[in-house]
C-alpha cells in the first residue's frame, strides 16, 4: 500500500494526464491483428501528413507521399546535420524537450520531444510491467550508470527511492567488495524485479556463480541497453537462476519491443513502426539481419521517420494460424546489436562479436576484451588480464584464421579498458562499414 500512494504521488503526479493514453493502449493491444493493422495504418497516415506540413526536412516531398516507403532514410549524420530542420517549425523551441543518445557509436544524436510524448512513453512503461505480470510500483533494484552517487540525489528523490523500496548500485564505480555488498542487499531487501545493463549483469553473474548463486528468486530479471548474445545469456542466467527478460529501447525512440514469456521480442508497434532493411533499403526476410529504421508516430515535436539508429535486428517468423500470442504486435527473432558490433572481412563478408565471446568465454586469465577494427585490413585485440604470449598465441591464430590471411591481427595487453560515458563495455567496435541483408 506505501509503494503504491508513493507511486501515485511520485511517478504518477508527474505525469498528469497519462492514463487516456494507457487506456488507449489497453484497448489497441487486445485489437485482432488485422484490425490493429489498419490502426496504425491510419496513426502512421496522419503522422507523415503532419510531417510533411509542419518539419522543414520532409517539405519538399511531394503531396502524394503518403507511405514511409515515400521518405527517405534518415541517417544518424542526417539527424546531427539537420536537427533545426527536423523540429516541429510550428512550435516555439523552447515548448520542446531537449534528449540525446549516449554517443555510443560517436557523437550523440540529438532530438527533439514534448511533454505528450512523454506521457505516451509513462504509459507504455506502465503497461509494460502489467504485461509482465508485475506492477508499476513492484521493488527493483538497478545496475544502472549514474553519474551522481547515491548521497547527491535530492533528499525528496531519496525518500521516494525508500519508499517505493528501490536498491541501486552505480555500475560506474564497481569493485568485488561493492558488488558483494549490493548481493547482500538483494538478498535482505529481495526486490521482485533486478534490471540492469546487460554487461553488469553480466559481470554480477559471474560473482555469484563464485559463491554458489543468490539465495532468493527475482520475479523478473531484465536487461537494456545492450544485445545480448547466446553465451552472455546463459552465463546470466545460469548466475542468477532466472530467465532473462530483453528490453530493446533509446534515447531516441525509447520503448522499441521486449521479450514476453514466449522468448520473441513484441515490437510496440502502438508508438512504433520498424523497418528491417538491407544496404539499398529493401525489407529483409524473416531470420535475415539487416539494418534497423524507426519511425516514432508518437513524436509530434521532431520528424523521427525512418531513422537509422544503428542497430541491427531480424524478424521472426511469421506465427502458426493456431498460436497464442499476448498482443497483435509483430515480432523479432532477435537483436544482434550495432552495425559495429561486426568486423567485416575483405572479402566483404562479416563477423558477429559473438565469435569472439565464444572465443575469450572461460578464458580465465582474461578478466575483460575488446576487438577494436578501425580499417578492413587491420584489428586490434586489447586484453585485461594476466594471459601469457604462449596462452594468446592460439587464440589469435584463431581469429587470423576466421578474417583471413590478408588482415593484420595485433594484440595489446592493457590495465583497462574504459566503459562508454554510459557505463556500458563494448566487446566489439568497427569503424568499417556494416553490411546488411545478408542471411
Amino acid at each position: 500500500m506505501i509503494r503504491r500512494l508513493t507511486w501515485r504521488f511520485g511517478a504518477e503526479r508527474r505525469n498528469r494526464g497519462w492514463k487516456p493514453y494507457f487506456r488507449e493502449l489497453q484497448r489497441v493491444a487486445a485489437l485482432a491483428p488485422k484490425a490493429f493493422q489498419a490502426w496504425q495504418a491510419e496513426r502512421v497516415r496522419t503522422h507523415l501528413a503532419w510531417a510533411r506540413e509542419a518539419v522543414p526536412y520532409f517539405r519538399d516531398l511531394p503531396a502524394d507521399a503518403d507511405t514511409l516507403e515515400a521518405f527517405p532514410i534518415l541517417r544518424r549524420a542526417d539527424v546531427q546535420a539537420h536537427v533545426d530542420a527536423l523540429c516541429d517549425s510550428t512550435r516555439p523551441r523552447e515548448a520542446l524537450i531537449r534528449n540525446a543518445s549516449g554517443g555510443s557509436t560517436g557523437e550523440p544524436v540529438v532530438v527533439y520531444q514534448d511533454r505528450e510524448y512523454g506521457l505516451r512513453e509513462f504509459a507504455t512503461e506502465n503497461w509494460i510491467w502489467f504485461w509482465w505480470g508485475l506492477t508499476p510500483w513492484c521493488t527493483k533494484a538497478y545496475l544502472w550508470g549514474d553519474d551522481l552517487n547515491p548521497e547527491d540525489h535530492t533528499w525528496k528523490a531519496r525518500l521516494e527511492a525508500r519508499l517505493l523500496g528501490e536498491l541501486s548500485l552505480n555500475v560506474f564505480d564497481l569493485d568485488k567488495d561493492r558488488i558483494e555488498a549490493f548481493v547482500q542487499a538483494l538478498e535482505r531487501k529481495r526486490p521482485d524485479v533486478i534490471l540492469g545493463y546487460a554487461s553488469a549483469l553480466d559481470l554480477f553473474a559471474e560473482h555469484l556463480t563464485q559463491r554458489g548463486g543468490l539465495r532468493y528468486q527475482p520475479k523478473l530479471l531484465r536487461s537494456a541497453a545492450e544485445a545480448v548474445d547466446d553465451e552472455r545469456r546463459a552465463r546470466i542466467e545460469a548466475g542468477f537462476g532466472q530467465r532473462l527478460t530483453d528490453y530493446y529501447g533509446s534515447r531516441e525512440s525509447a520503448s522499441l519491443a521486449a521479450q514476453w514469456h514466449d522468448g520473441h521480442y513484441y515490437v510496440f508497434a502502438h508508438g512504433r513502426v520498424l523497418e528491417i532493411v538491407d544496404d539499398e533499403g529493401r525489407p529483409v526476410p524473416p531470420g535475415v539481419p539487416g539494418r534497423v529504421l524507426v519511425t516514432d508516430f508518437t513524436n509530434r515535436a521532431f520528424g523521427l521517420i525512418r531513422y537509422e539508429n544503428g542497430d541491427v535486428a531480424s524478424w521472426a517468423e511469421p506465427p502458426a494460424d493456431d498460436e497464442q500470442l499476448p498482443c497483435p504486435y509483430p515480432r523479432l527473432e532477435r537483436i544482434h546489436g550495432r552495425t559495429s558490433d561486426f568486423i567485416t572481412t575483405p572479402d566483404g563478408g562479416r563477423v558477429h562479436g559473438e565469435f569472439f565471446t565464444h572465443l575469450f568465454y572461460g578464458v580465465q586469465a582474461v578478466t575483460r576484451f575488446q576487438v577494436r577494427q578501425e580499417a578492413v585490413e587491420r584489428l586490434e585485440v586489447l586484453t585485461v588480464g594476466s594471459i601469457t604470449d604462449a596462452e594468446m598465441a592460439p587464440l589469435l591464430e584463431k581469429i587470423r584464421a576466421q578474417l583471413g590471411p590478408a588482415v593484420t591481427v595485433e594484440w595489446r595487453p592493457v590495465d583497462e579498458i574504459p566503459l562508454t560515458k554510459t557505463g556500458k563495455h563494448r566487446y566489439t567496435v568497427s569503424d568499417v562499414p556494416f553490411r546488411a541483408g545478408v542471411a
